[in-house]
């Protein structure tokens, strides 16, 4: 098992806009060395995320502020997910949420073979959202 916290509190947070690159707030190594040969296909890894959000104040109706989370494999994205602001929830006020998330992957023998699996997590936005505490954690199991 393997995690990455990027931080333990809420402030000072992280700012994002729409303007900002993808904020990557987990990177692990999952080590795989000791798996043999014939096990490779039997790999399963699972992925665990949270980040705490303050999602902006809006003064365009038209669009609703959201979080977009993008879990990567060395470099390739393996799971996506957005996180909207509830429409119920008046877009002239600070929202705050959390958000919690699980993702499961069966990697390529050919990643179990090198011995590390790489994942990354990372944040956009369409408008404006600040991370508070956040953290990523992995662990990979054969059969």
């Amino acid at each position: 098992m393997r995690i990455s916290q990027d931080s333990v509190t809420d402030q000072p947070g992280a700012s994002l806009s729409s303007s900002s690159s993808p904020y990557i707030f987990g990177d692990i190594g999952l080590q795989t060395a000791g798996i043999a040969p014939g096990n490779v296909s039997l790999v399963r890894v699972t992925l665990n995320a949270y980040a705490r959000l303050t999602m902006a104040i809006s003064s365009n109706p038209t669009i609703v502020p959201d979080a977009t989370f993008t879990i990567l494999r060395n470099s390739i994205p393996i799971f996506t997910t957005v996180y909207q602001k509830p429409a119920s929830q008046s877009m002239t006020e600070l929202t705050y949420e959390m958000a919690g998330i699980t993702a499961v992957d069966f990697p390529p023998s050919a990643d179990v073979l090198a011995g590390q699996i790489r994942y990354i997590i990372s944040v956009t936005t369409n408008y404006g959202v600040t991370l508070g505490a956040r953290c990523f954690s992995g662990i990979a199991v054969a059969g």
